[in-house]
């Protein structure tokens, strides 16, 4: 039996029951990880609620659907007044936000990419994020309970100057830090309450804590539904502008 692993995609995990050589160096940990978290497609429905540095709490809903390792859009549900708002991440990693007050969509490039996402802690890069290999170099820097520790530096502007990983043998991430160029972790993301259901293990939260300005948001997954047959015409520029 294969058993394969998800959350919602930028930190989406796939693994196999059969065995394999671990990896013995930075570059074959990303490939490992890229290609155990690939899924032919899934749609996902996750609930936010974000804590200020006062303790107030708001609350947000967020649907994503992704088709293999090069397609996803991101939108948002709740509240009502962002309703529409949106992502969509397309092969060669072109990424589009549309905001329905102020269309048509547009490119986000560059440190832009860092920004928050609509009053959460995730920033627009983790949500359009699926894959690492081709954006990081990695070398290994250690081990910490039974988990392999990598030091990843970007090769394109992502708004950290280094992010460090904590991934099992099985290709699945538990960690990531985010690092100014200082050294200090100003973004810390961990994903836990992952279950098994049918022949998929599924992460049910992740938290995001922004260390800078004392914040977090914590995403629950309320469903999912893998393997579908979504079609690519979802993946589109105008299925963006019409949700």
């Amino acid at each position: 039996m294969h058993l394969k692993g998800t959350f919602f995609g930028f930190l989406g995990l796939l693994f196999t029951s059969n065995a394999y050589a671990v990896p013995s160096s930075g570059a074959e940990w990303l490939g490992h990880i890229d290609s155990v978290a690939r899924v032919d497609d899934a749609h996902m429905v996750l609930e936010l609620t974000v804590t200020d540095s006062r303790g107030e709490q708001a609350g947000r809903t967020i649907e994503i659907w992704q088709k293999g390792d090069d397609k996803r859009i991101v939108r948002m549900v709740e509240p009502t007044r962002l309703k529409g708002v949106g992502l969509l991440v397309t092969h060669g990693d072109a990424l589009h936000l549309f905001l329905p007050q102020y269309p048509p969509a547009r490119r986000v490039i560059g440190s832009k990419r860092a920004d928050a996402f609509m009053g959460t802690d995730f920033a627009v890069d983790d949500l359009a994020r699926i894959g690492f290999a081709e954006d990081y170099d990695a070398e290994i820097i250690g081990a910490e309970d039974g988990l392999t520790r990598l030091k990843l530096t970007p090769r394109v502007d992502t708004g950290s100057a280094q992010v460090d990983l904590w991934v099992g043998e099985d290709g699945v991430i538990r960690r990531l830090d985010h690092l100014d160029k200082r050294g200090a972790v100003t973004r810390r993301l961990t994903m836990d309450d992952v279950r098994l259901e049918g022949e998929t293990l599924l992460a049910h939260r992740l938290e995001v804590v922004d260390l800078k300005r004392t914040r977090s948001t914590v995403a629950v997954l309320q469903s999912a539904v893998l393997e579908q047959g979504l079609s690519d015409e979802l993946f589109t520029v105008s299925a963006l502008e019409n949700p």
